[in-house]
């Protein structure tokens, strides 16, 4: 990861996540690691070149490493990142069905 004095930690991060596919990546390896393949299943068969690129972006910046024995998981970074976002995905999750009940309605 590259990182520049005059860059603050926090618009490093938002740069990351920023990133196509790269919030995705990381919330299907929140059930379980998996392979490349795996994982390109669990995002809906996305191209091989993005996934690669992704998971090199996110392996550099420890929040996703690959293990010999079960493929690509979450480090203890990525794992603590992803319980940040369970609130948002509650909510996320509240707000969807307040959207779909409100475009239903006559």
């Amino acid at each position: 990861m590259t990182s520049t004095a005059s860059q603050r930690p926090i618009v490093q991060l938002i740069d990351i996540l920023g990133k196509k596919w790269v919030l995705r990546i990381l919330w299907e390896l929140k059930t379980s690691p998996c392979t490349f393949r795996e994982l390109q299943s669990r995002c809906g068969d996305l191209s091989p070149t993005i996934i690669n690129t992704r998971i090199k972006d996110l392996c550099a910046a420890d929040l996703i490493y690959k293990s010999p024995e079960s493929g690509y998981i979450l480090s203890q970074h990525g794992i603590e990142l992803i319980k940040l976002f369970y609130p948002l995905n509650d909510f996320a999750n509240r707000w969807s069905k307040t959207i779909d009940t409100r475009t239903k309605a006559p």
